[in-house]
């Protein structure tokens, strides 16, 4: 029996606070559904420190990592994931220039994971990270929504639960006018 999170947006929460360790300014997350053509495609890339060829050919083993803890399951589940539903994770990445994490899922698969949890990730991210620039682009059956937390964090002090109020609105609308799940 395979081992997953419960919800995509998990992986990418893991996947943008590792890019966060590595020392990421900007982080781009592009989302993309598809249910005519059965896809699920997401893609993470950052410009963080980035891996050297050694240890991205080890990033998908679930017992490596450049971490204090002695393993790496994020990476290795996420690709066990996206295997068990019809597809596969890519990993490009070079010292200094950062890394681009891509997986890609069968839509209907009957064992993929929701993509659902989308804002509450976003808001972690934006509000646990405020001086990071995150791009959140998100396409479902040819609709698209994109958001910056640059636009909001720069013009504020980058607090208060009007500001609060203000990106989860903007998230959660965005998303539900492409038919996105937005809790």
């Amino acid at each position: 029996m395979a081992v997953m999170m419960e919800d995509l947006s998990l992986h990418i929460l893991d996947i943008v606070e590792n890019a966060v360790a590595a020392g990421a300014k900007r982080v781009i997350i592009a989302v993309n559904e598809n249910e005519k053509r059965d896809i699920l495609t997401f893609r993470v890339t950052d410009d963080g420190c980035g891996m050297s060829a050694e240890d991205m050919g080890k990033a998908l083993n679930p017992f490596f990592t450049t971490k204090r803890k002695k393993t790496g399951l994020g990476l290795a589940l996420l690709a066990q994931t996206a295997e068990t539903c019809g597809g596969n994770v890519t990993l490009e990445s070079a010292p200094h220039k950062g890394t681009k994490v891509a997986a890609r899922f069968r839509f209907g698969h009957i064992d993929r994971p929701p993509l659902t949890k989308m804002t509450e990730t976003l808001m972690m991210l934006v509000f646990g990270h405020p001086e990071i620039d995150f791009r959140y682009r998100h396409r479902r059956n040819g609709r698209d929504f994109s958001f910056s937390s640059h636009r909001f964090m720069e013009s504020r002090d980058g607090e208060g639960p009007e500001l609060i109020r203000e990106v989860r609105r903007e998230l959660r609308v965005g998303l539900k006018k492409i038919g996105a799940a937005a809790p």
